[in-house]
């Protein structure tokens, strides 16, 4: 496979765009990334803002699945980010009607914020994208932010989930998300073995 540096340039920015801001923080910054919240204190959360981290990073996961379903030109790429934007809102809609039924409140967290800023950055570079690496930069995308999801899930939120039924919904979701991991990352070597600039 040839590499330029046009491609190295659509790598890094798909490793990075999903992180993008992680470690930073300004004094009119209240929000931590979750990465600098856990290296410069212990991070708690309750139940409630567990739940609200799990459907901001699925509502990130809905809004950055339309930009790929809308501008993709890979059909395989269309097709996955379809899925995607399926499959994350009945994820909001189960955890919805899981709160609800367990009288949790779903609640903001300086991970949440972190999470919200993050998405948003993200769909803002993709948007701005040429057509020409799109479809490389989404599936980039796609996989930085299940494996994201992923870590932060095991890292921090599995650790304090307290509700039973939350906890539960979490191993299932998270086994959810390991699959729609490797679809995304098989979908992206497919993609960088025809790549050509």
């Amino acid at each position: 496979m040839r590499i330029t540096r046009a491609m190295v340039g659509v790598v890094m920015m798909g490793a990075a765009v999903m992180f993008a801001g992680c470690g930073e923080s300004s004094a009119s910054e209240n929000t931590l990334g979750p990465q600098q919240a856990a290296a410069d204190q212990a991070v708690t959360l309750t139940d409630g803002q567990i739940a609200g981290v799990l459907l901001v990073a699925n509502a990130g996961e809905v809004m950055l699945s339309q930009l790929g379903q809308a501008r993709a030109t890979d059909p395989a790429v269309r097709d996955y980010n379809a899925r995607m934007v399926t499959r994350h809102t009945e994820v909001i809609q189960s955890l919805e009607q899981l709160a609800m039924a367990q009288g949790i409140t779903p609640a903001e967290s300086p991970v949440s914020q972190h999470l919200q800023q993050t998405v948003q950055k993200t769909v803002d570079l993709l948007s701005a994208t040429p057509d020409t690496y799109f479809d490389v930069s989404v599936m980039d995308a796609q996989v930085s932010a299940h494996a994201g999801t992923a870590l932060l899930g095991d890292g921090l939120l599995a650790q304090q989930v307290q509700n039973p039924a939350l906890k539960e919904a979490w191993m299932a979701l998270r086994q959810t998300v390991q699959t729609h991991l490797q679809e995304a990352s098989n979908l992206q070597n497919t993609l960088y073995n025809a790549w050509q600039p």
